[in-house]
């Protein structure tokens, strides 16, 4: 008895723990405390490095983001310019294929289960 009564008294010590731990995690990991860990992590780690060679670059040498702008503004307004591109089978296809000038309704021969019905088919006009 006194080893079941110990075990229930450790689990109810870890459980009082946890929820502690738990309560106090809840209180530190508010969403405004974690946007600002983004932005320290943003601004120090080597995303802000990133950022901040980009922004030399950009301003040290402006032509070639000049170019980039022109050639990305070319390629919007071609695309919105242009009629709707066709598939390679669109184009190769004929818009409609008109039906041949003798071209007869399709005839599909009754399927013949017996002698009699082979003779009446054989023996009947078209």
């Amino acid at each position: 008895m006194r080893h079941s009564e110990q075990l229930e008294r450790e689990a109810e010590q870890a459980r009082f723990h946890l929820a502690e731990s738990l309560n106090e995690l809840r209180l530190r990991a508010t969403p405004g405390q974690i946007v600002d860990q983004i932005a320290d992590y943003a601004r120090e780690g080597p995303v802000g490095d990133f950022l901040g060679n980009l922004t030399r670059e950009m301003r040290d040498n402006p032509v070639p983001l000049l170019l980039i702008g022109i050639a990305i503004t070319w390629l919007v307004v071609s695309t919105s310019l242009s009629p709707r591109s066709k598939t390679t089978i669109e184009r190769e296809r004929p818009a409609t294929i008109p039906p041949a000038p003798d071209a007869s309704p399709i005839k599909v021969a009754p399927v013949v289960r017996t002698q009699s019905q082979r003779l009446r088919i054989l023996t009947s006009d078209p």
